[in-house]
């Protein structure tokens, strides 16, 4: 049972009691009739006063001083009265001594124990028989005992409401981490929305600087090397060497337009999963450079979005080429791991190594590398020193593809 359970039933065992005494009473023909009466009418006015004050007014008791003094006071008198008016009624005065804890604030819980040991002992109906020797001590040990556990029963339920309150503070506690992490999930995902936007954007500008400063040029220098062909009309040789020009230039720049549209998405990729890509672009890297490669696929594959498997698998590649130019590796491995939020790629080398701190820009490919990861608010570590290999590990938001999403 909770708290407020035992409340209403300690402040309910007067009226039980009252009741038991009342059919006691009015059926015992020993009584005159008119004095049955006079009791009958004392009983429920007992009972109304009980209701009225403790269970028509709930928030009172154990809480407003005042008003439960004077309950209290008028209950025992009436229950002294009643008692020595039919013994059955005795009930109602042990019920006092449960009451004064249900019911007084405080220390006047204690003071109502004594008064209504009093009435036990020497009251206009004495419950104990005031001649015995161990009448006194009687009641004073019943007081006392009465005392004792009703100070035992608010110790307890002091402890469970402090324990109650406790357990709402960590309720309290838990829903506003709760929410914290769904405010830091919606954020997080705002980012990664913003990141592959500004990711999107990143590439379209790169891809119109590309096109501007090759196709467009070179168009223009076919374009001018026709030109010229058609007014040297006259002049054979001329005609075939600017048409050479103008084929050079044209193939040129047909080999840009199919790198710029690789760069969008890698060949490899179409029609086939990113471990099978990476398992394709490492068996042949391997037997083209003729050293042993692997690659080891950790956590559950699943259809990333377009862009974070063109950047691992761009990485990767330009990872390879790195350890064929420049390594001078015996064995290399490649490890693709699936976990909750991110991606993660490793390439480990035991070739010669080299100082990180001296390698941006100096034609590793690790400034492009970075360049392409961090457009999708990834991150690129190195790990390298002269003579001890090198492992570059990349990690991605595991952003799922547009079909998976659906």
């Amino acid at each position: 049972m909770r708290v407020d359970d035992w409340n209403r039933a300690w402040r309910a065992l007067p009226l039980i009691l009252l009741a038991v005494a009342l059919v006691i009473a009015v059926v015992d023909a020993s009584v005159p009739p008119p004095e049955r009466l006079l009791t009958a009418v004392l009983a429920v006015a007992a009972g109304i006063w009980h209701w009225w004050m403790v269970m028509a007014h709930p928030h009172w008791p154990e809480r407003v001083a005042a008003p439960m003094v004077v309950y209290f006071a008028v209950l025992l008198v009436l229950a002294a009265v009643l008692s020595s008016r039919h013994p059955a009624y005795g009930l109602l005065v042990l019920a006092c001594f449960p009451t004064a804890f249900a019911t007084l604030p405080g220390w006047y819980a204690y003071v109502g124990v004594a008064a209504t040991a009093l009435v036990v002992v020497g009251g206009p109906a004495a419950v104990l028989d005031v001649g015995s020797p161990w009448s006194i001590p009687s009641a004073i040990a019943g007081g006392a005992l009465a005392a004792f556990i009703g100070w035992c029963i608010r110790a307890m339920e002091a402890e469970v409401e402090r324990r109650l309150a406790a357990n709402r503070e960590l309720e309290s506690a838990n829903l506003r981490l709760a929410q914290l992490s769904e405010e830091n999930a919606e954020l997080q995902g705002r980012l990664l929305t913003a990141a592959r936007q500004t990711g999107v954007t990143g590439e379209r500008s790169r891809l119109a600087r590309e096109i501007h400063d090759t196709v467009a040029q070179g168009l223009a220098g076919i374009v001018t090397q026709l030109e010229a062909a058609e007014e040297a009309a006259s002049d054979p040789e001329t005609v075939r060497r600017r048409l050479a020009v103008a084929r050079d230039l044209a193939r040129e720049n047909l080999s840009e337009v199919r790198r710029s549209l690789d760069d969008l998405r890698p060949g490899p990729l179409a029609g086939t999963t990113l471990p099978e890509a990476l398992s394709a672009l490492v068996s042949g890297w391997s037997d083209v450079n003729d050293s042993p490669a692997t690659l080891t696929v950790t956590g559950t594959a699943r259809l990333l979005h377009p862009e974070v498997e063109a950047a691992l698998y761009r990485t990767v590649q330009e990872a390879l080429a790195n350890v064929a130019r420049h390594a001078g590796a015996r064995k290399t491995g490649v490890t693709l791991s699936y976990m909750e939020d991110v991606v993660v790629v490793d390439i480990r080398d035991d070739g010669v190594g080299f100082t990180p701190s001296q390698a941006r820009g100096t034609g590793f490919g690790l400034t492009a590398m970075r360049q392409r990861v961090l457009r999708l608010a990834g991150t690129v570590e190195v790990e390298s020193a002269p003579g001890q290999g090198t492992a570059i590990s990349v990690s991605v938001p595991a952003i799922p593809s547009d079909r998976e999403a659906k």
